[in-house]
């Protein structure tokens, strides 16, 4: 949606003019995101009407109606015939309007496959109870984690609130007591993280152009600033 690209960009550039609080420009950029997944969960909306009418026996929605037409009239029936011959499979929103006049073997049902997300975090039916038992504050938006386990660092977007980040190698590093870190670019892009990082000088790449950007920490704020 390109209204919703707008409205990124502009909470970039409060973000980078520091208009708007890291907290506040998270929360907003992640309620963005989800405005533009609208047009799949009209589409998800879509799908479910269309198969409540296949359910109720409307065979105009079923992979294996045939639509039949006399007399400047038209109805549809079954291409397998009636009673226990008559096997649906709900047609799809994108094939509604064009009939099966060939019956078709009834696809074979996909396992669910895990989201991105649930395979860095875990099963997403437990993320509200692996928070509750670290007793901890979870974090969410941009972070920066380094592995306890092996040391590799890593920048990524948590879209819902973690307590712990599960790297590549396996390792299972907390996210907790994190501090700031402001990354600003030659190429003019600011972008705020929390890190668990604890050297006194660092160096991360921007992501908006790739270019390596030296960033160091500050005692008196107790974040990490981009150097000058």
């Amino acid at each position: 949606m390109k209204e919703n690209d707008t409205l990124i960009s502009y909470l970039n550039e409060l973000n980078q003019s520091g208009k708007i609080r890291y907290d506040d420009y998270s929360r907003l950029f992640d309620m963005a995101c989800e405005l533009g997944n609208a047009d799949a969960v009209l589409s998800t909306a879509t799908e479910d009407i269309a198969a409540l009418l296949w359910l109720s026996g409307n065979c105009e929605y079923c992979r294996y109606g045939r639509k039949e037409e006399f007399g400047g009239a038209s109805r549809w029936t079954c291409a397998h015939g009636a009673g226990s011959d008559c096997r649906p499979a709900w047609r799809g929103p994108q094939n509604t309007g064009t009939p099966f006049l060939k019956a078709e073997p009834m696809p074979k049902q996909q396992p669910k496959q895990k989201s991105r997300v649930e395979r860095m975090f875990g099963p997403k039916d437990s993320w509200g109870q692996e928070q509750k038992a670290a007793g901890q504050k979870p974090y969410r938006g941009f972070l920066l984690m380094r592995c306890r386990e092996c040391g590799k660092l890593r920048g990524f977007h948590a879209k819902v609130p973690i307590t712990e980040y599960r790297c590549e190698c396996g390792g299972v590093t907390p996210v907790a007591n994190l501090r700031p870190l402001h990354l600003r670019c030659k190429c003019g892009k600011h972008f705020m993280y929390r890190t668990n990082v604890v050297e006194d000088t660092l160096t991360y790449g921007c992501l908006a152009c790739g270019a390596p950007v030296d960033l160091e920490y500050n005692h008196k704020s107790d974040s990490y600033e981009t150097v000058r």
